[in-house]
């Protein structure tokens, strides 16, 4: 597999394992370029038909930027915390 799909390697120089996360990073990217080009067949219909490759766009930058789900986890509790939004 590329290495691109992998986690850093081990500490005895093993390559780490293959990420779910990048796989459906590049699944999402792929897939949201398809759908924006097929939008465009449809785009006299409305901005609307641009939606399902906004979707995969975002789901690319939350899977590219979140690495764990603790990292949700605490952006989330931060969100949360009073005064955070301030």
């Amino acid at each position: 597999m590329l290495s691109i799909f992998r986690e850093a390697p081990s500490a005895d120089g093993k390559p780490g394992p293959v990420s779910i996360r990048r796989v459906l990073a590049a699944y999402f990217s792929a897939l949201a370029a398809a759908l924006f080009i097929l939008a465009f067949r449809y785009a006299a219909a409305g901005w609307w038909v641009f939606i399902p490759g906004a979707v995969c766009v975002l789901s690319v930058l939350f899977l590219l930027f979140f690495t764990t789900w603790a990292d949700v986890a605490s952006v989330a509790r931060a969100v949360k915390a009073p005064g955070a939004l301030q």
